[in-house]
């Protein structure tokens, strides 16, 4: 998982956010590159936090789906946390807006295309349409004096998914192994330091076929593809629905 993390210098706006809501949602742009062959895609690639892809001969939808031209592997990345309103602050420390869970790629570039949005920080002044591609400036008629944004800056920073996955004990998940086409349905029963991961009443499933059930299962970390909710996924003899 990668965290896409803000840094810029606030003047007299506070709460900076994409306008993005299910009517009217941002469209995230990224330059993406497959973990695997390491090919950078040419050209950027937007999506939505709203939308939903089926993920080919997978288990499983995404935000954004994406073929590897060179190796020919599809991969996926959904947002599953955010956005976070960016607040001012005095030593211009890196914020989280958006937290992303990226399977088989990662993203190197972020492009703030679209409409970003503020308050004025005395006035509650709304400002909108506000371009973070370059420094913005405006005018604060209430509070009768000039914002701006300055020194914006993007980075991406690797999340530590054993938290996440830590709260999700109890839940019944499905797990994917990178090869063969099999998937486990489950509950977590545990995940350790090395993020080995144990179920319990499994179910074993191949080429989306229920082959039976195992029990209590042990999966070394270094097996599994991609592991998700079983809320989101619906196992049946056509695969993932």
């Amino acid at each position: 998982m990668l965290s896409l993390i803000l840094s810029a210098e606030l003047n007299g706006v506070n709460e900076l956010r994409p306008k993005d809501t299910e009517e009217e949602p941002y469209y995230y742009t990224f330059k993406v590159q497959c973990t695997g062959c390491r090919e950078v895609h040419p050209n950027p690639v937007s999506f939505t936090r709203f939308e939903q892809h089926e993920i080919p001969g997978s288990r499983g939808e995404a935000n954004f789906v994406w073929k590897c031209k060179l190796c020919q592997k599809t991969h996926s990345a959904s947002i599953i946390a955010g956005p976070k309103a960016y607040e001012a602050n005095d030593k211009r420390t890196g914020q989280k807006v958006i937290d992303i869970d990226c399977r088989g790629l990662e993203f190197t570039e972020f492009k703030a295309d679209g409409e970003w949005l503020a308050k004025g920080v005395e006035s509650n002044t709304p400002f909108t349409d506000i371009d973070l591609s370059e420094e913005w400036y405006d005018y604060d008629e209430k509070a009768g004096d000039e914002v701006s944004i300055k020194e914006i800056s993007w980075t991406f920073n690797p999340v530590n998914p054993r938290p996440f996955l830590q709260a999700r004990v109890g839940e019944e998940v499905v797990i994917r192994l990178k090869w063969g086409q099999t998937e486990y349905k489950g509950k977590l029963e545990s995940i350790d330091s090395y993020m080995n991961v144990l179920l319990r009443d499994t179910e074993e499933f191949i080429d989306g076929k229920n082959t039976g059930t195992l029990g209590l299962v042990l999966i070394r970390c270094n097996n599994i593809l991609w592991m998700g909710s079983a809320d989101n996924v619906e196992m049946t003899d056509l695969g993932l629905r």
